[in-house]
């Protein structure tokens, strides 16, 4: 039961969790948009300071983005 238990306590972790802002993971700017999504593949973003284009994007809070 214990395995149940921590998938269980997992799952109200995720549901209740806030969603975090999101950064270029070239230059760390907020300044990241979706172009366009294609029902099941990934958006592709562009990062507008630096020109950055893929699929892949940073969840940071305020103070990780310093570092």
């Amino acid at each position: 039961m214990t395995f149940l238990s921590s998938i269980k306590n997992t799952l109200k972790e995720v549901k209740f969790s806030r969603p975090k802002p999101i950064f270029c993971p070239k230059c760390k700017s907020p300044e990241l948009y979706s172009n366009n999504t294609y029902g099941i593949l990934p958006p592709i973003y562009t990062c507008h300071k630096c020109g950055y284009e893929g699929p892949l994007f940073l969840e940071l809070d305020e103070n990780e983005k310093n570092n």
